[in-house]
């Protein structure tokens, strides 16, 4: 599951779990040798992170309310 989220995500395993161990990407459910994230959990984080692209506005839409 490391290495499909990882993909899902299109980072490194270690750049997973650097994010992981700083408290930035939500910690896995480790059962026996596997490391495993629950998919709502990982589409929560996705959601939040995006939130600054969704709300991005282009210079030139913000330079038209400057006055």
């Amino acid at each position: 599951m490391h290495n499909q989220l990882s993909q899902h995500l299109q980072v490194s395993e270690r750049t997973l779990e650097k994010l992981v161990a700083a408290g930035k990407f939500p910690p896995p459910l480790r059962i026996g040798k596997r490391v495993v994230w629950a998919s709502d959990v990982v589409e929560k984080w996705l959601g939040c992170a995006l939130t600054k692209q969704r709300e991005w506005v282009p210079a030139s839409s913000r330079r038209r309310n400057v006055i």
